[in-house]
């Protein structure tokens, strides 16, 4: 099933350094913000998954960009959500339109879209960034295709974005701690579906993924995974996102890079 796809991720062969100007940068929730930053040629070439290395400094600070998944895109500019965790973050929260930011990207592998009629993104808080790009592609390929969106947050204080999922069509929440929507984890959402034809996508906590993976194994339905991990350069060449790939690696690489080899990977790539 994995193999009927429609490939999408090869649509950008091509990496651009650019200067994005600022246009939006506002909060979403109490500690998340979305920046929208007008970069053309960015824009053109960005697939569904794949990411930005953001350069998140003013003046003469040595900071190192930063990975962020694409949200969206609107036009000639792109769309981040970002949660305020660190220097580099609290830097990115003081931008002000006409702001000049500078971006390396598109990067990574993205989504490929499973021919099928079902499709179900499972995100988890900050992990809801990179769907709504793929919902849209969804719909432009195929727009009787049926999407249904869940996501998780430990209380309705951490649930962003979902307002935007509506217009695709239905949206699920579960919160830990019961403040909205279903009482539990989203894990326990996708276990009560039961359509043989659909194909899941999910990003968030690596728990979180990796429940969606076995829910989906267990099922039969093809499982994309976008994971999130540290990295210096968004290239593969600072080796700080490898990981060990599942499986037992005869006639492949051992270890795999996020940054270039994903950050779209078939489930089954990861976790056995």
């Amino acid at each position: 099933m994995l193999n009927d796809q429609l490939s999408v991720s090869e649509k950008s062969t091509s990496q651009f350094i650019e200067d994005g100007i600022v246009e939006f940068n506002e909060a979403v929730n109490y500690d998340t913000l979305e920046l929208i930053l007008k970069s053309p040629k960015i824009a053109a070439t960005t697939v569904p998954g794949q990411f930005v290395m953001l350069a998140c400094q003013r003046g003469n600070n040595a900071l190192l960009r930063r990975p962020f998944s694409v949200h969206t895109v609107i036009g000639d500019s792109i769309s981040l959500i970002y949660k305020v965790i660190g220097i580099g973050t609290k830097m990115m929260e003081e931008f002000r339109v006409g702001d000049k930011v500078s971006l390396l990207g598109p990067l990574g592998k993205g989504f490929n879209v499973a021919k099928t009629k079902h499709h179900c993104l499972v995100g988890g808080g900050i992990g809801m960034a990179p769907l709504l790009h793929l919902a849209q592609l969804i719909k432009e390929h195929d727009p009787e295709a049926k999407i249904t969106t869940l996501q998780g947050g430990q209380s309705s204080r951490n649930i962003i974005v979902m307002d935007k999922f509506t217009v695709f069509g239905d949206v699920l929440v579960s919160t830990d701690d019961g403040t909205e929507g279903h009482h539990g984890y989203v894990t326990g959402l996708l276990t009560e579906m039961h359509d043989e034809d659909m194909a899941v996508y999910t990003c968030g906590p690596t728990a979180m993924m990796k429940g969606v993976a076995a829910i989906a194994r267990d099922k039969s339905w093809a499982c994309q995974i976008a994971m999130e991990a540290p990295m210096a350069c968004g290239m593969g060449a600072c080796l700080g996102c490898s990981f060990l790939r599942a499986g037992d690696h005869q006639g492949v690489e051992k270890y795999v890079h996020v940054c270039k080899d994903g950050p779209v990977f078939a489930a089954e790539e990861i976790w056995d």
